[in-house]
């Protein structure tokens, strides 16, 4: 049997495929799809034939909806909420509270995803990291930089990196200290502040090359820091990489093509982007 890393991979690029069936696919929900895909038969063994794409576009839409109705004064309906469980039941039936593990891993990986492929894209240089990656996808090949010297090229792990200090999917974690004392840490201000440099506002993934002053990844705080630091800290940036470099092997402007929208998107905003048959 494969061990659970390389069973990862094979069941990424089996989702990639299975999400790319309809002529033209709204942005966010495919890459949403496919990386909750990836969870639940990744991580969770759920079988990746039980898992419709219809049905898996409806949950992660009403994760989403639960996600932003958290910071309003609306819930979702008793029957959106049992037809959440219902799907997530019968995928994952073994375990108590399996939403627990899905949203954590899930709810970070498809936006870091969706924006490292949004950038890949555009840039051949990083284009190239993440075939490399697709092809070898190794811890060695994660971090290796192409062509060492003044022609390096970006690793995966370091475009990663950007994307998660540029476009941090949590921009602030609050803690609280002493009840009912609460601190606040501005995740946002500090990946943009002149400690990565004179252009934090620019995505420039060679910044964590060795060759810059410029901190590595151990001073992001993407998944916070010290004792309380997120556990999928040092497995979700890899992971993230297997599903973008996925995605990318199939954005070849001769099979698939991604089509832009007006601005990057974060939980929302995604309008208008979308892949497409050539």
């Amino acid at each position: 049997a494969k061990d659970g890393w390389s069973r990862l991979v094979d069941v990424a690029e089996t989702c990639v495929n299975r999400f790319l069936d309809a002529k033209s696919l709204d942005y966010a929900t495919f890459v949403q799809s496919v990386t909750l895909s990836v969870v639940l038969a990744g991580l969770l063994g759920t079988d990746i034939e039980d898992l419709d794409p219809v049905d898996v576009a409806f949950v992660t839409k009403a994760i989403n909806d639960r996600w932003a109705q958290s910071k309003s004064s609306t819930t979702l309906t008793t029957e959106v909420l049992d037809r959440i469980n219902h799907h997530i039941i019968r995928w994952v039936p073994d375990r108590t509270n399996p939403l627990n593990l899905i949203i954590p891993a899930y709810e970070t990986m498809w936006r870091v995803a969706a924006i490292a492929v949004v950038y890949s894209n555009r840039d051949s240089l990083l284009r190239d990291a993440f075939i490399s990656y697709n092809e070898n996808p190794t811890d060695d090949q994660f971090r290796a930089f192409a062509n060492e010297g003044t022609g390096a090229q970006p690793s995966a792990e370091a475009i990663i990196c950007e994307v998660l200090r540029l476009h941090p999917p949590t921009r602030h974690i609050t803690r609280a200290v002493v009840v009912p004392s609460v601190d606040v840490a501005d995740i946002e201000g500090a990946h943009k502040s002149p400690l990565f440099g004179n252009d934090p506002e620019s995505f420039n993934p060679m910044r964590f090359h060795a060759s810059h002053a410029a901190p590595k990844r151990d001073q992001l705080y993407a998944f916070g820091h010290g004792k309380l630091k997120c556990v999928a800290a040092s497995w979700a940036p890899p992971a993230a990489a297997v599903i973008t470099a996925k995605i990318m092997a199939k954005l070849d402007d001769v099979a698939f093509k991604l089509q832009e929208g007006p601005c990057i998107g974060k939980r929302e905003g995604w309008e208008g982007w979308s892949i497409q048959r050539v």
